[in-house]
C-alpha cells in the first residue's frame, strides 16, 4: 500500500507535469491528468494523512502556488481561443459578403 507521503509526492509530481503540459499546449492531457490528480487529492484526505504537518503544509502550498500558474495558462488559452473564434467569425462574414455581391 502506498504511504500518504508517497501519495503527496505523486500529487506534486502530477502538478509539475500539469504545468509542463500546459506550457506545451497539451490541453486534452491537462484535463485528464487534472481529473486524476483531483481524485488522488481526495483519496489522500479520505482520512487524516499520516504526514508530518510541516511537510503536508509545504506540499499543499506547492500545489496551490502551481494551480495559480496553471489558471493563468488556462485563461490565456481561453483568450486565444476566443480570438480565433472572433477572427473566424469575421472571415465568415467577409466570405458571405463577397458571395452575395459576386
Amino acid at each position: 500500500m502506498t504511504s500518504d507521503l508517497q501519495k503527496l509526492l505523486n500529487i506534486i509530481a502530477d502538478t509539475k507535469k500539469l504545468i509542463e503540459l500546459a506550457e506545451e499546449g497539451e490541453w486534452d492531457t491537462v484535463v485528464e491528468l487534472e481529473n486524476t490528480r483531483d481524485i488522488a487529492i481526495k483519496k489522500l484526505f479520505d482520512s487524516k494523512p499520516d504526514i508530518e504537518p510541516s511537510k503536508l503544509a509545504e506540499g499543499i502550498q506547492f500545489v496551490l502556488d502551481k494551480n495559480k500558474i496553471l489558471t493563468k495558462y488556462s485563461l490565456s488559452q481561453r483568450d486565444s481561443i476566443r480570438m480565433e473564434i472572433s477572427n473566424a467569425g469575421h472571415a465568415h462574414k467577409a466570405i458571405n459578403a463577397y458571395l452575395t455581391t459576386a
